[in-house]
């Protein structure tokens, strides 16, 4: 009834305001008259229009440009039918037709401005609440979303005051009405001027210094700092949802990844795809994002019964209509693997069952060779004699001048499938550096030993590396896979690597703590097999440029595929004799560029000197056998 009331009194209002706009605001009593005698008749036309067009009722807060619509819909109707009318059929003496478009034009700005006057002084009251002050960092098209969407969400107790930009062209504007109120380099007088407790960015695009410079100014300041993740990340439209607290991930000074959606999906689409350790950090990751693409099947091999389950349940939510077979199974099973390949026959296969852990594998030599070298070979054969069309390996930049057995296994393991390329199927090695956050890095024991009061310990104050997040680089395996004509390494952008004891203070930091003061830093020493830095090419190895900006190419050398058979059967017979020296010195044979470490060295001559012993006391032995028979 309120509508209907108000409704009422603003059309009155609007064709009273029309005779007098035509009339120059002299009624005399003529028109007067007529103004009378027609308005029951406008009343009578308008409002029942306004009701077809569903104007009668709705909450005017929530007033939107579709709104509007109807109102200039309901407008332009009645407004013929009243001129009909007044013209054709009542045919009144003396009335000023102008009138009509007057009234036309008040009508849609007198009842589309009171509902919008209304949305406006609503939102006004949700937001200068009891909700805590927030600016938003960027007023591009990802911050005026998350403003769009902060006006219109009063229940999460945020009251917008503004924008800041680096863009000096944008001062002063304003988007959703909340203006840009200066730059970054303002940010600490703005928290003090508006009393902001909250401060929240919104550039996906920015690069990790520039959001440390932001966040140190928030820290100074004493507020809190949220942040939207890169594009690579949310890849649909943003979201307050998607806005979480400030990551380690977000400082690295890189640029966002962007791929080719339609052409990796074109590539994937309703294909059946095998994923070898599917359970681990960048096979699980795999799994996420193919998932997306709507494969035909997802095979999901791994050994990890556990891991495997967790990447079942997850996907299970996601994507409840995925087809997917969760399959426990070795790598060095051949016979399992084989049933695998027969029954599904996949289109793809990527590859990343691997032991990683560089410490670790010194120790176990003999186990690195097996699963990396070895399982390497069963899958990438099985491919072949399978005639499945791309077999992606995920290798790693420790590949690259080795000082440890995990990084000559994955460089034998690039020059297997090099050896083994075939006309129906290509294979290809993509080559990265750490990825942040996976089973084993250090990130999650850095967070670990904060979580425990410290210290943090890191090996070297020179050890540097090259890091990216696991989402950007399987974003990016994907799309080499698409590139890949058969018997060409990708090598990864990486960008700059980063030093760890910066990566340790930064996670320090985002635990809202001080290196040195609240969380010692230790420093423990090179661990066996491990660079101050890595690299990610060989010398002499021409690396060139892609069509993608963040993947380079380097064509791999030929290798003839008895060489690759001689390797293995020369290796397996180190290894199941558990001959290190042996096994050591065939490495470097096949990977020049080799250089064990110190470790695997000891062991080495501690194998070589028990060796001899063994062969001294069997000589002894047989020379007294023999004398004893003499």
């Amino acid at each position: 009834m309120l509508i209907v009331v108000s409704q009422f009194c603003l059309v009155a209002f609007t064709y009273y305001c029309s005779f007098l706009l035509r009339l120059d605001f002299s009624l005399d009593m003529a028109n007067r008259r007529l103004l009378l005698q027609t308005l029951p008749l406008v009343l009578a036309l308008k409002l029942p229009l306004f009701c077809l067009f569903g104007l009668m009722r709705g909450w005017w807060c929530y007033v939107g440009m579709s709104d509007l619509l109807d109102i200039s819909k309901a407008a332009v109707l009645s407004s013929s039918l009243v001129f009909a009318f007044v013209e054709f059929v009542f045919k009144f003496s003396g009335y000023p037709r102008s009138v009509i478009p007057i009234d036309l034009l008040l009508t849609v700005l007198v009842i589309g401005g009171a509902r919008f006057a209304v949305r406006a002084y609503t939102e006004r009251v949700q937001h200068y609440g009891t909700g805590k002050n927030i600016l938003v960092i960027g007023a591009d098209r990802a911050g005026s979303e998350i403003m769009r969407q902060l006006k219109h969400h009063p229940e999460l107790n945020y009251n917008p005051v503004g924008f800041v930009d680096d863009d000096v062209s944008k001062n002063g504007i304003k988007i959703h009405g909340f203006s840009v109120l200066g730059t970054t380099e303002r940010l600490s007088d703005l928290i003090a001027r508006y009393r902001v407790e909250c401060v929240l960015i919104a550039i996906p695009a920015a690069k990790g210094k520039h959001i440390e410079q932001i966040i140190t100014k928030c820290r100074q300041s004493k507020v809190e700092f949220k942040i939207l993740p890169p594009f690579g990340e949310i890849i649909e439209q943003a979201s307050i949802s998607k806005v979480r607290k400030l990551q380690v991930e977000d400082l690295l000074n890189r640029d966002p990844v962007r791929v080719d959606l339609e052409q990796i999906e074109s590539k994937l689409k309703s294909k059946v795809l095998l994923i070898t350790g599917a359970g681990g950090s960048i096979g699980s990751e795999l799994a996420r994002q193919v998932a997306a693409f709507g494969p035909g099947k997802l095979i999901l091999f791994d050994r990890s019964e556990n891991e495997l389950y967790r990447l079942e349940t997850e996907l299970a939510a996601k994507f409840p209509n995925l087809d997917y077979v969760p399959l426990v199974g070795d790598i060095l099973d051949v016979a399992s693997l084989r049933d695998v390949f027969a029954s599904y026959r996949p289109h793809s296969v990527f590859h990343a069952a691997a032991y990683k852990h560089v410490p670790m594998m010194e120790k176990n030599c003999f186990q690195a060779v097996t699963n990396n070298v070895f399982g390497t070979y069963n899958v990438s054969l099985l491919s072949k004699q399978f005639h499945v069309e791309d077999f992606v390996f995920i290798s790693s930049d420790k590949a690259v001048n080795p000082t440890n057995i995990m990084g000559v296994t994955k460089r034998i393991a690039e020059l297997i499938i090099l050896g083994l390329q075939h006309n129906h199927t290509r294979f290809i090695a993509v080559r990265f550096g750490n990825v942040l956050g996976s089973n084993g890095s250090v990130l999650p024991l850095f967070e670990q030993q904060i979580a425990s009061g410290g210290p943090v310990t890191v090996t070297d104050p020179a050890a540097m590396r090259y890091f990216m997040t696991v989402t950007e680089a399987v974003q990016l395996v994907l799309q080499a896979s698409t590139m890949g004509r058969g018997g060409e390494i990708f090598v990864l952008d990486m960008g700059e690597p980063i030093k760890i004891v910066d990566l340790a203070e930064n996670v320090i930091r985002l635990s809202r703590l001080e290196a040195g003061k609240d969380i010692k830093i230790v420093f423990t020493g090179l661990r066996p097999g491990e660079k101050l830095f890595e690299e990610l090419r060989l010398e002499g190895e021409g690396m060139k440029p892609t069509v993608h900006e963040k993947i380079w190419v380097v064509l791999g050398e030929r290798i003839d595929f008895e060489q690759v058979r001689v390797w293995l059967e020369e290796l397996s017979t180190q290894v199941e004799s558990k001959n290190i020296h042996g096994l050591i010195t065939k490495l470097r044979r096949i990977v020049p560029e080799y250089w064990p470490s110190g470790e695997i060295n000891s062991l080495r001559e501690i194998d070589r000197f028990d060796r001899a012993a063994i062969y001294k006391s069997e000589r002894t032995a047989l020379a007294s056998a023999v004398d004893d028979v003499a």
